[in-house]
């Protein structure tokens, strides 16, 4: 692996044209301004399948590499903050303006190398195969789908004509109307992605926006915004993206004046640069917002519903995707299983003691009868039963969208799930976000701007009960392919939510396993103390965290999700403490 790291450093290094340049794993923020970070590739295999060396995924990985070194040679991070500043009064142009700059940065390297066009579409194709399965399954936003269409055309192909030949991209599965739209702003779309300049590209994307804007809903656009990962700004400067910030002469920036062109968004000029701190916050784009300061926690009145109302059935699943997933953690999955059946034999196992007068006789007493003591018989206990059930819970926010957090999400839930079922221990497995965008709810109930208003909870939850206690997990389990990023996530109501159904089980022992970013809506300081005083109550908490570390920060018990064989091992030392110090506590009493 690390070998290649190092030959993909060296085409970084020559594409960039900057010998100092390092390339890492992960997707960690770094502070190093000469390193770009790629996937890690245990993640890679996970998704597409296959071995390090197989030529899919040497082609994935050189697609993943050149992306980021053009939009390091095009300077998109600049472009990166004043579409972020733009987004806050017009919902959903940092998504375009992304798509629109990816296409650009790859066309002006593909320019000057020809060759790097066929590892951007190898790297481009299983995202574009699992957006062509979910519009199949009527689950691809419509501005999703645009937006698909425009970086295909911005990139030289044509959204809705049948492949051309063997190993072309799909791209016959986009509707006609998303086609004729596509057909109408190719100018547009042409200036932006064959441009030299990122404001060209910039200002041909507020053209486009101002054009599509009108055939989308509030909440379309907000959605977009949150699956997509944008840089944080300070409040002053979300309030007035032409404030200057300090310079790290200490000097303010002098404000530039604004634009007036068609497009309404803000030409090239330095009205704000990044301060120290920020940048060493950043990772690709930014790194996620996290407040922990014990604010006030509201629920607006038309958010607040009963538990039986926030509940949705899942749509089933395709077997070849489940089949996909478990085939890739099989033997990871017999590993857990059978060190958990020995911590299940080691609570379980049939003993003998005691001094009686009957019983199965103690041969090391005998010595006893010389002294006139009798008792030298010892009966057996009962062993005891393994009194435990488990609530899954799968963060199903929009931020799990970024860096594919969702595909752990998932590959780690269905790993767990195989697991609990073979070794017969009952478990139920629920997805949480909201029902609709924070952001577009705040809007239609006139909380805006949307930011000062994120102590506040605008939409329903929602549910999604893969599996119940009672579901047979054989009938249901090609559900957890549909594990999906959805909308925001307020993660102490959906533990709660989990509390109530776990305290009518009868077990005395309640674990629950919560797998997220940890990046909760509102202020982490609620779901702190839900977490102790659930634990109080004697619910076991796990926090699985998927690529971010910010669950360290939450739960007491917590578990960084790099890959499977990490999970394996640390998910067995903190079961084998849950389960084992019960047996423990009941033996010492």
């Amino acid at each position: 692996m690390e070998r290649r790291r190092t030959r993909l450093e060296i085409l970084a290094q020559v594409t960039a044209h900057d010998y100092g340049l390092s390339l890492r794993y992960g997707t960690d923020a770094d502070k190093d301004a000469n390193a770009i970070r790629i996937e890690d590739p245990e993640l890679t295999l996970g998704r597409l399948g296959g071995e390090l060396n197989d030529d899919h995924i040497l082609r994935y990985q050189k697609g993943m590499t050149l992306t980021e070194v053009g939009h390091r040679r095009e300077g998109s991070l600049k472009w990166a903050f004043r579409a972020a500043a733009a987004e806050r009064k017009r919902p959903g142009f940092f998504p375009l303006w992304h798509t629109l700059e990816d296409a650009r940065c790859e066309n002006r390297l593909a320019e000057d190398l020809p060759g790097t066009r066929k590892n951007f579409r190898a790297f481009i194709r299983p995202a574009l195969a699992m957006a062509e399965q979910l519009h199949a399954r009527g689950e691809l936003p419509l501005y999703a789908q645009i937006r698909w269409a425009a970086y295909l055309t911005g990139v030289g192909l044509a959204p809705g004509a049948p492949a051309d030949g063997p190993g072309a991209l799909r791209t016959a599965w986009f509707d006609p109307p998303v086609c004729a739209l596509i057909e109408e702003i190719g100018d547009a779309i042409d200036r932006a992605c064959g441009s030299a300049t990122g404001e060209t590209c910039f200002l041909a994307a507020g053209e486009i926006y101002e054009i599509i804007r009108h055939l989308l809903t509030e909440e379309e656009l907000a959605q977009a915004r949150d699956s997509v990962r944008m840089p944080e700004l300070a409040e002053e400067t979300v309030e007035n993206p032409e404030l200057g910030q300090e310079s790290e002469a200490g000097e303010l920036q002098e404000e530039m004046p604004r634009a007036e062109g068609e497009s309404g968004v803000e030409p090239e000029g330095e009205f704000f640069e990044l301060s120290p701190e920020e940048m060493e916050k950043l990772g690709h784009w930014a790194s996620p917002w996290f407040e922990n300061q014990g604010n006030k926690k509201e629920v607006h009145p038309r958010a607040d519903l009963p538990d039986e109302r926030t509940i949705v059935t899942p749509l089933e699943g395709k077997s070849e995707e489940y089949r996909a997933i478990v085939d890739g953690a099989s033997s990871h999955i017999k590993v857990l299983a059978t060190k958990l059946l020995q911590i299940i034999q080691e609570r379980t196992y049939t003993r003998y003691s005691g001094a009686h007068r009957s019983g199965k006789l103690n041969t090391s007493k005998l010595w006893k009868q010389r002294l006139g003591k009798y008792r030298l018989f010892h009966r057996r206990e009962e062993p005891e039963r393994l009194d435990v059930c488990f609530t899954l819970l799968v963060d199903e926010s929009g931020s799990m969208n970024r860096e594919s957090k969702y595909l752990a999400a998932r590959e780690a839930t269905i790993f767990f799930a195989e697991v609990l079922d073979r070794i017969g221990v009952p478990f139920e497995i629920i997805g949480y976000s909201t029902e609709s965008s924070e952001a577009a709810m705040a809007a239609a109930l006139g909380h805006v701007p949307a930011f000062k208003y994120r102590h506040i909870r605008h939409s329903p939850l929602q549910h999604r009960v893969y599996k119940g206690f009672d579901d047979p997990f054989g009938r249901i389990k090609n559900r957890l392919v549909n594990i999906y990023p959805r909308f925001n996530n307020w993660d102490e109501e959906h533990l709660l939510f989990a509390y109530r159904r776990l305290r009518n089980r009868s077990e005395k022992e309640k674990i629950v396993i919560i797998t997220s970013d940890g990046q909760p809506n509102g202020d982490a300081s609620h779901l702190v103390r839900t977490v102790e005083r659930l634990e109080k109550l004697g619910i076991r908490i796990v926090g699985l965290g998927v690529v971010d570390p910010f669950v360290e920060q939450i739960y007491p018990n917590h578990i960084i999700v790099n890959d499977l064989s990490q999970l394996t091992e640390e998910l067995v030392g903190i079961l084998r403490q849950e389960l084992i110090k019960e047996s423990a506590a009941a033996v010492i009493r």
